[in-house]
């Protein structure tokens, strides 16, 4: 059991200034001249837009590239840090999104790893890992003897947090740390962060969930196209105070106006069982958006993995406007109609080394083809059309995707499917990760898609997103469908208990 000590009157003096700092890649400037100061002991938050220069800073601060000009001072010294091992070793780590574990180690070899770089790779004793990262580990459950490739993305992120801290660090950045976690998970990570801030650790903390922000942050500095825009209290603030000076205007309704354009039957399941789900008996219309909720291991995305092609299906039906089918890979999806926007985008929706041009026509080589060979005038008009219709931000179409902000690349990969044209559309968690100015418009796109015939499935954790934009919300608990709400019956108050396991209507 962890003790979350209260600690009062810490001292908080600046531990980390950054004065004037820029730095461009090619033409574009992706800090343009940053200042401001990060306290000793405090969870300061990073927030902006996609693009906005946060990613740049972090991998300045941690020794990933270094900067073009400007200054950082560490208490007062001014550093410059030429990699990732030397800013450890003055109590800088990073924890990213994508993360850096040994798969064929256990996590306890993983720890020790971590913590012996620190010390001439000395071998460690299983005794020696630090007590704050064995709290974390046996706070979430997880068994240090395990491997790590049989832990799954969320008890993995812990691990490499639980790194992070075993290596002693006096500024700990996390980034986009609750993407993957279940609420349990992100509570137990909070009370951490709590206990590391009452040692005097400093939390770099960059998040696109505003509400994390307000529940854990101290001070938030926002950023905007490179440049700074100020640094506030979280005290005092609110969300849409914050939100107007991450978008530089005022936030209109988050969604769109949904609109009652339902059709025929397109899809239909019935007591469809696979890995991960059974006995499901859905069916999903032509022009409207239907929300599927529930924790994480519901089933969700095990469900329409398999209708894709990607999952086992043991027993059951599947009906593709009215005829049965059978789907065994993707290309049969493709063949039938079904798009699919991934969880993971980084892992398996986009093509990391190819370009954005690439990217969007992945899903319609056959339309941009003359006979056996690809016609590229055609895929240059195409990719053209979907970057300026979507507002794209990419230096051009040959720029690889790997270059593109979180959103402008969720952006690439609605496009591929728009220029597809599907009958149905599977989007698997569409905003996670992404800004919540990004957010408004691939809610947008979504709704364009619904309205204009196609059948939308929208797999979401967050319930204010299935409630926003849904025109029916399916809950799933435990590998069933437990719940179907419509209309006025898809309130927090009625969704809020299916997906824990209570109540429901089916």
């Amino acid at each position: 059991m962890l003790f979350i000590l209260k600690v009062k009157n810490l001292e908080h003096q600046n531990l980390l200034s950054i004065s004037n700092v820029k730095k461009a890649f090619g033409g574009t400037e992706a800090l343009k001249g940053v200042n401001f100061n990060i306290k000793k002991g405090e969870i300061h938050a990073l927030v902006g837009e996609n693009g906005a220069g946060k990613s740049t800073l972090v991998k300045i601060i941690s020794g990933v590239i270094p900067l073009d000009s400007g200054e950082i001072k560490l208490e007062g010294t001014p550093v410059v840090f030429r990699s990732v091992q030397e800013a450890r070793r003055r109590g800088v780590n990073v924890v990213y999104q994508e993360l850096s574990l040994a798969m064929n180690l256990t996590v306890a070899e993983n720890i020790s790893a971590s913590s012996a770089e620190m010390n001439s790779f000395s071998i460690m004793q299983l005794d020696d890992i630090d007590a704050e990262a064995k709290s974390l580990l046996e706070g979430s459950g997880i068994k240090i003897d395990t491997r790590v490739s049989e832990l799954g993305i969320a008890a993995q992120q812990m691990v490499e947090i639980a790194g992070a801290i075993s290596r002693k660090c006096r500024i700990l950045i996390l980034d986009e740390p609750t993407a993957s976690l279940t609420d349990d998970e992100t509570s137990n990570l909070f009370r951490i962060i709590d206990h590391l801030k009452t040692r005097g650790v400093t939390i770099i903390y960059i998040s696109h969930r505003l509400e994390e922000i307000f529940r854990i942050c101290d001070t938030v500095t926002v950023f905007k196209d490179g440049a700074y825009v100020g640094t506030r209290p979280v005290a005092g603030m609110t969300q849409h105070d914050l939100v107007c000076l991450m978008i530089g205007r005022e936030m209109r309704d988050m969604f769109p106006v949904k609109k009652n354009t339902a059709k025929e039957t397109v899809l239909e399941l019935k007591n469809f069982s696979g890995k991960g789900f059974r006995n499901v008996s859905i069916n999903i219309r032509a022009g409207e958006i239907i929300g599927f909720a529930g924790l994480t291991g519901a089933g969700r995305t095990e469900l329409f993995t398999a209708v894709f092609g990607l999952n086992t299906v043991y027993s059951g039906k599947m009906l593709f406007k009215g005829e049965e089918v059978s789907i065994h890979s993707a290309k049969d999806a493709l063949k039938l109609g079904i798009g699919y926007l991934p969880e993971d985008r980084k892992q398996i929706g986009i093509f990391s080394t190819l370009s954005v041009r690439e990217n969007i026509i992945a899903a319609s080589l056959g339309a941009h083809s003359k006979g056996a060979l690809l016609d590229k005038d055609k895929i240059i008009e195409s990719s053209k059309n979907i970057i300026e219709s979507l507002g794209i931000k990419a230096l051009s179409g040959n720029s690889k995707i790997h270059s593109l902000s979180g959103g402008n690349q969720q952006k690439v990969l609605l496009g591929r499917w728009m220029l597809s044209k599907p009958r149905v559309f599977i989007a698997d968690e569409p905003t996670r990760g992404i800004d919540v100015g990004a957010k408004q418009e691939v809610f947008q796109l979504l709704r364009e898609m619904a309205d204009s015939g196609v059948a939308v499935i929208m797999i979401s954790s967050e319930l204010e997103e299935v409630l926003g934009m849904s025109n029916r919300i399916f809950s799933m608990y435990r590998g069933e469908v437990n719940g179907i709400l419509e209309g006025d019956m898809c309130t927090e108050a009625r969704l809020g208990p299916m997906i824990v396991g209570v109540g429901g209507n089916r």
